[in-house]
């Protein structure tokens, strides 16, 4: 039964990062001029984006796939301390910023910062904050103890490509002009520690 709700619950894991990852990645293509290696994920979504609802409501179905999965992983856990419940919660925490992310789109670079625009930089930092956390919690979490090293490297990793993807956001020249690159890095690193960790119940399953 274990064995059956691993792989039933590793679909709506597989499937948000997939949109997240690859969906902007297709749609963008109808985005004349949009520069993933300088340009935010969030750009596709403002109001002057010929692919804002595809994008916005993609990031609403990544959002529902993160809750669908990491309350299915917490309740396939043994034990359920205090990291587990930190670990389960980063999720869905970071999966209600995306649902709010795509409801409040972003705000055209260099206008003035209407109300949609506040909530979704608001929800989205707040999302990534918590994930970034996460695998710092794998770290006490039996089922991912093989990980252990690998968490801890994901976690540094993660909050120096999250502070250069802040910092590189009003910069225009040099490295630090690409936080389109820092921002999907990062996800990368975060959605990468998510998926390894899933493995390691594999054997409890």
């Amino acid at each position: 039964m274990r064995a059956t709700l691993y792989y039933f619950f590793f679909i709506p894991l597989l499937a948000a990062v997939l949109c997240d990852l690859l969906i902007p990645v297709i749609i963008s293509t109808k985005y004349p001029g949009y520069n993933h290696m300088v340009q935010t994920i969030s750009t596709l979504g403002t109001n002057n984006s010929p692919v804002q609802k595809s994008q916005c409501m993609n990031l609403i179905i990544v959002g529902i796939l993160f809750i669908i999965f990491s309350l299915g992983q917490h309740f396939m856990f043994i034990d359920r301390n205090w990291a587990y419940n930190w670990y389960t919660t980063g999720i869905i925490i970071f999966a209600i910023g995306c649902i709010f992310a795509g409801i409040f789109p972003e705000d055209v670079k260099g206008v003035s910062e209407t109300s949609s625009g506040k909530i979704h930089g608001i929800a989205s930092g707040i999302g990534f904050l918590f994930l970034m956390l996460n695998p710092l919690w794998a770290v006490w979490i039996k089922e991912f103890s093989s990980f252990k090293i690998i968490n801890i490297f994901i976690f540094v990793s993660g909050i120096l490509t999250f502070t250069a993807f802040l910092v590189s956001e009003k910069k225009t020249t040099g490295m630090l002009r690409f936080t389109g690159l820092f921002q999907r890095l990062n996800l990368i690193l975060l959605y990468g520690a998510i998926v390894m960790n899933y493995f390691g119940l594999k054997g409890f399953s």
